[in-house]
């Protein structure tokens, strides 16, 4: 039973469980599918605010994705939690974009990884502050943002920073956060294959690519951007 937006729209769906441990986000776990997930919007109210935007963030994240009707109404959300009709909708159109992508690859195996946007530099942002300065939706704006730069879309990444700043999330890096920290904890990254880290980049809504390794002075480009 979801308690938190983040955990309506993304966590508490697929069947992951895993703790954080000093190395790195989620590094020791296991799939165990959840026999149902009741969520109750309603709930939502009590959220605190800055809890309900570190869960937009996983919206914007899902919106990126599905694109379409999902995106416009992401991009179309004004601040805050929204009515009870509008807010039912939109926890409902990111559940069921979750729950499609994990019916179709429940041990991320293909294409589950695509959920994996923005989260390679975020769970690097949180390792590297020992997730203590950012809440996950707040690295993981973050990590978006790191991205569509490092996918080349510009025109993208300014139209989702405008967003994240619009409901109160951070978009940039605080500059006492070290960015060779950061890039260490990405060397860990528990998906990390062989040499590299295949990243998820988006040119734009709705087209995810997955698997990409990239260069290591363009990954340093991007985070050094944040700043």
């Amino acid at each position: 039973m979801p308690t938190t937006l983040l955990g309506m729209v993304d966590a508490a769906i697929g069947g992951k469980t895993g703790i954080d441990l000093p190395a790195a986000k989620n590094y020791v776990g296991a799939f165990h599918p959840a026999e149902w997930v009741v969520a109750d919007p309603g709930v939502l109210d009590t959220l605190p605010l800055r809890e309900w935007a570190a869960g937009f963030a996983e919206v914007i994240k899902t919106g990126l994705l599905a694109g379409g009707r999902t995106w416009d109404l992401v991009t179309g959300w004004e601040p805050g939690r929204g009515t009870p009709e509008r807010r039912l909708e939109l926890i409902r159109r990111c559940a069921a974009f979750k729950a499609n992508v994990v019916a179709e690859d429940p041990q991320e195996q293909g294409r589950r990884a695509v959920l994996n946007l923005g989260h390679t530099v975020g769970h690097a942002i949180e390792a590297a502050t020992a997730y203590g300065r950012y809440r996950h939706g707040e690295a993981v704006g973050l990590g978006l943002l790191a991205a569509l730069r490092l996918s080349g879309a510009g025109e993208l990444s300014d139209e989702v920073a405008e967003l994240l700043g619009m409901h109160g999330l951070p978009t940039r890096l605080d500059p006492a956060v070290d960015v060779d920290a950061v890039l260490e904890a990405l060397e860990r990254d528990k998906k990390r294959a062989g040499d590299a880290v295949g990243f998820v980049l988006l040119e734009r809504p709705g087209e995810p690519i997955t698997g990409r390794r990239l260069d290591p002075d363009s990954v340093r480009a991007a985070v050094e951007q944040l700043r």
